[in-house]
């Protein structure tokens, strides 16, 4: 990363720079700031970005999902174009063009899990969860310390998303994709069970909707990746389903179409209801 001012320190004028950015050789992040790395993906430019409002911005650290980004915890589709910044001392807060600051929450002065994925919660609870189940899983922040920023944060814009992220948050979970079906379904009304062990079988689901004798799946990306991959789970579908259990999967952009989803959960409900099996 470099600026305009290093650029022309290094012999470099702004017409060598626009060259370079119509070319490809180079990438603007923000007014005055550019990288020669490759960025395939949003998250590193935005990682970028905020390392490069830090540098204009001294007494800030990240915040919100910036924070998440930086600290490699999941969000989904946020506001890529906005960097947010927190104080570490006194100041009101401030928005600016591609950035907001956002005034010092208790006496933080540096990256923490549990504080990131309440400040991202404030803005989306999908983001909030998916941040928190994976901090709570690597051990990263408990939930007490999530409660105790989330009591600190009780006068923000979305307080309302905190209690619900502290009712679902769940460190048994193994993907962001778990984390927003979990949410998805609470507001169906139901109450999954992650990393459910099927009884009479030596296959782990993960998830069970609580009540029932219907297993959820997260198909995420990679997950057959692996050669065989497929193949296997396609046995493994079988064997639950000749056990009497039913099997609805999800994928991100079934996520996106609940109508469609919430149908087939209904749907594998009522079929359950005709097996033997009682719900546990």
């Amino acid at each position: 990363m470099f600026t305009t001012e290093e650029a022309r320190d290094c012999g470099l004028s702004g017409a060598d720079l626009r060259r370079a950015l119509s070319r490809g050789e180079i990438v603007r992040l923000k007014r005055g700031w550019f990288t020669a790395q490759p960025l395939p993906y949003t998250s590193e430019r935005h990682r970028l970005r905020v390392v490069a409002e830090l540098r204009d911005h001294p007494g800030t650290i990240p915040s919100h999902y910036s924070a998440a980004v930086m600290l490699g915890l999941p969000v989904h589709a946020p506001e890529w174009g906005r960097v947010h910044l927190m104080r570490t001392g006194p100041g009101a807060p401030q928005n600016r063009v591609g950035s907001t600051i956002h005034r010092q929450v208790g006496d933080a002065s540096r990256l923490d899990a549990g504080l990131a994925a309440a400040q991202t919660a404030l803005l989306c609870p999908e983001s909030g969860l998916m941040a928190l189940d994976s901090a709570l899983r690597l051990g990263r922040t408990t939930a007490a310390a999530f409660q105790r920023w989330a009591r600190l944060l009780e006068d923000r814009a979305g307080r309302r998303n905190l209690a619900l992220v502290a009712r679902l948050a769940d460190a048994r979970r193994e993907s962001p994709l778990e984390s927003r079906t979990a949410l998805h379904f609470d507001r169906w009304g139901y109450q999954l069970e992650p990393q459910f062990a099927v009884p009479g079988t030596r296959y782990r689901a993960d998830a069970r909707i609580v009540g029932t004798a219907v297993l959820v799946e997260a198909d995420g990306q990679g997950k057959y990746d692996t050669p065989g991959a497929a193949f296997e789970e396609k046995v493994r579908e079988d064997d639950l389903r000749a056990a009497g259990w039913e099997v609805v999967r999800v994928t991100h952009a079934l996520l996106g179409d609940g109508v469609t989803l919430l149908a087939r959960t209904r749907a594998a409900i009522e079929r359950q209801a005709g097996h033997s099996r009682p719900a546990a």
